[in-house]
This record gives C-alpha cells, sequence and structure tokens, in this order.
C-alpha cells in the first residue's frame, strides 16, 4: 500500500524535504519529478516499503517552478539527490488541475508509477 505525504506549503515544504533526505537517505528508493505542460511540477520522494508493504510517497505538490532544466527548487532538489545517490527520475504527466481533488491525482499517479514499476504493484 502506498500513501502520499503532502510536505508544508511554501518554504517548509523544502526544509522538511532536505532533512527528510539527509537522514534517510538509506531508505529512499528514488526521487520522480512529475512535469506538466504549463502548470508548476511536482516532486515525489519514494521510500523503501516497511513492515510488508507500506510504503509512503512524500510530494511536494505542484510547488517547483520547472522551465527547461531551470528553477532554484528543482536544481536544489537534484542536487540533495545525487549528493546521496538516489536515482531521479523525470517526465510528464497530466496536470493536477485536470482533477477534482487532489487524491484522484494521486491515484492517476499511483497507476502511473506501477505501470512503469517504479512502485511495487497492489498486493
Amino acid at each position: 500500500m502506498q500513501k502520499f505525504i503532502t510536505l508544508g506549503e511554501g518554504h517548509g515544504d523544502l526544509f522538511e524535504l532536505e532533512a527528510l533526505i539527509g537522514n534517510n537517505h538509506g531508505r529512499i528508493s528514488k526521487g520522480i519529478f512529475l512535469h506538466t505542460a504549463e502548470g508548476m511540477s511536482t516532486f515525489l520522494l519514494v521510500m523503501s516499503p516497511v513492515r510488508g508493504n507500506f510504503q509512503a510517497i512524500y510530494t511536494i505538490y505542484r510547488g517547483i517552478l520547472y522551465k527547461d532544466g531551470a528553477g532554484k527548487k528543482y536544481k536544489m532538489i537534484d542536487e540533495w539527490c545525487r549528493k546521496h545517490d538516489i536515482p531521479v527520475i523525470e517526465f510528464s504527466t497530466r496536470d493536477p488541475e485536470d482533477f477534482h481533488e487532489r487524491e484522484q491525482f494521486y491515484q492517476y499517479i499511483t497507476g502511473v508509477l506501477r505501470l512503469n514499476h517504479l512502485i511495487p504493484p497492489l498486493n
């Protein structure tokens, strides 16, 4: 079972993410940037499963400006992951604004991640 945990708003999300990466890099499976054609990007920090099949996925939801490889938050997060040898994956997805609720977007992303073998299948 995967659980999306949205980090804080504003700069608090960055401080929390930096602490998660620095203190838990051994438990982190990968980092994933989800880019959209027009909107802000989302970042997912995928943790390794614990206690059976529970897997936390920390998110910065639509909080990263990304334009042709540029953006201060984008560069900071990418640098933190690379510093700790955390694989970083990037791809384009539908805009979260296409969905009526955030939970619907997370369900869509869960399917995309499973189809691409980036998270384990449902048991």
